[in-house]
Order: structure tokens, then sequence, then C-alpha cells
């Protein structure tokens, strides 16, 4: 027996040091009510906080501060989400480490929330039913509830410039923030749309949407009437929304009168949609939105 009693001593030398690094849920025991809850690391001051969310939800948020005193501009990140519905109530709050050094080098505090009906069990406002018969206005307008229900709050803060909020979204985050612009939100002065969409990977195949037209009659619908300026970003091999769709709904919401700028960047490894939430990602997004902000801020 001695060699097994040898081999488990080995897998618990192993096993220990990794529980020990793991890191407490810092919103596990937070009082549900917006604000700061606790600090989580001192590297781009990153702090974890409650915020409001809409329906009188509270939301989970990321936050990363620059190191001077605001008050700042604000990036409000928002995430994607699974093609597996499973995953969904297993989802954490958001980290995009990379994006937040940019934007906190830019002098922005970032704020990254976690929406209704992630990273927890219950509804999930932002379904779009049936993939035949998709409503796909319906869950942009979900997603937006819940991202100018932060940027309300955003707005109430001392530490917060109210009238330089920043909407950056990607993949069905990127949806929700183009579906926020319609309805020219107080304080907003543009946004940022990284590969947004919904309704991609039917079947777990690439290229396969449900109701690609529906798809461009909603941004048709959110264009109409949007004044804010922005900026949407897609890649050459999207595997959820292949250049000519994604060409299509920037071109239909341009048509009902959204001010967007559209940017088809380089191919990125094996599949650009995932190129925002990778770190050597950054290589190919921040010139264009360097190039936006320059404009805009």
């Amino acid at each position: 027996m001695n060699w097994f009693l040898s081999a488990l001593a080995v897998v618990l030398a192993l096993a220990l040091p990794a529980a020990a690094s793991a890191q407490p849920d810092p919103w596990a025991k937070a009082e549900r009510k917006p604000g700061f809850v606790q600090a989580i690391s001192a590297k781009l001051n990153e702090e974890a906080w409650l915020v409001p969310g809409a329906s009188g939800a509270v939301l989970k948020a990321r936050v990363f501060r620059p190191a001077s005193a605001g008050p700042y501009k604000v990036a409000v990140i928002n995430h994607g989400s699974p093609a597996k519905a499973s995953e969904r109530p297993t989802m954490a709050v958001p980290s995009y480490r990379a994006a937040a050094e940019w934007f906190v080098g830019r002098g922005y505090m970032v704020v990254m929330p976690l929406r209704r009906g992630y990273g927890e069990s219950g509804p999930w406002p932002e379904s779009y039913g049936a993939c035949a018969t998709p409503d796909y206005v319906a869950a942009g307008k979900a997603g937006a509830d819940d991202i100018l229900a932060v940027v309300g709050y955003l707005r109430s803060l001392k530490t917060v410039r109210n009238d330089r909020i920043l909407l950056v979204g990607q993949s069905a985050g990127g949806f929700g923030v183009v579906a926020a612009t319609a309805r020219n939100p107080e304080g907003v002065f543009a946004a940022i749309n990284i590969a947004g969409g919904r309704g991609g990977h039917q079947g777990g195949r690439a290229n396969e949407n449900c109701a690609p037209d529906r798809l461009v009659t909603a941004m048709r619908t959110f264009g109409s009437g949007a004044k804010v300026p922005s900026l949407w970003l897609y890649t050459r091999n999207d595997s959820f929304f292949e250049p000519a769709l994604s060409q299509r709904m920037a071109e239909a919401y341009r048509a009902a009168g959204g001010r967007n700028e559209y940017v088809l960047l380089p191919a990125y490894k094996t599949d650009g949609h995932e190129m925002f939430s990778q770190a050597d990602g950054r290589l190919l997004w921040t010139g264009p939105v360097a190039e936006f902000l320059g404009k805009v801020e």
C-alpha cells in the first residue's frame, strides 16, 4: 500500500495549493443594495460592486478605477451570452482585463455588470423565443433595460462625470448596447458594438443564424431616431455573424437614421467572435476605438 499512500500524498500536495489560492466570491455575503462591496485587487483598483438592474434587480458588477481621483468618464462594458443555455446560470461576473487596462489608461472608470438571468437561476429576460420566429427586438430591449438602469445609477455618483458615459458591448452585450442607443439615453455620449447580435451558432454550427432577416430588421428598428454616435467592430472570421450579415445589420441601422461607423477587422485566430475577450485581441480593436474616441470624447 506504500505506493498508494505515496500517490495520495502527491495528489493532496497538488490540490492544496489550488484550494488555498481559490478566491472567495466577494459578492456572496454582501447586503443586496447598490454600492461598493469590497476591494478585489490593488492592480487597476479592481473592486466588487452591486448596481441596480431593471425591475428592481440588484446586479453584481466588477469595477476598475484609475489611480487618480475622479470624477471619471465611465465605460460600461457588457458581456455576451453563452451559446449553451445550461451555461448561463454558472456565468461569472465579467472581467475583460485587457480591455479594462486599456480604458483605465485613458482615464475611464470601467464597470462590468452581470445582467439579469446570468450567473443565477430564474427568469432570463433576454430570450428571443423560438428560433423560427425570434423576437430580437424584445430581447435587445431587455438587455438595454439592465444596461440603462446601471447608467442611471452611475450618473448619480459624485465620482462620475454624468455626461461622459460610454457604452461598450460584446456579442449579446453589443446587441443590448445598440438597443440602448435607440433611447438616446441621457449622459451617454457614444457606444461601441463589438460583434453584436443574437441567434448565432444554431445547432452548434458556425454561421448558422436564426432568421437573419429578422436580425437585420431589429437593427433597423433600433436605428430609427438614434442619435448616439456608435462604432461597430466585426471580424472577417466571426463564426456567429459573418461579414455579409454584419454589414447588412450596420447598413440597416444607418438607413433608419442611426449614427454608426462600421469597421470590418482582419481575421482573429480561429474565430474572430472571441477577439474582445482575449488579451492579444486588443491589437486589433484598440486602433479603431482610439480613433473613434478621439472624435467623440
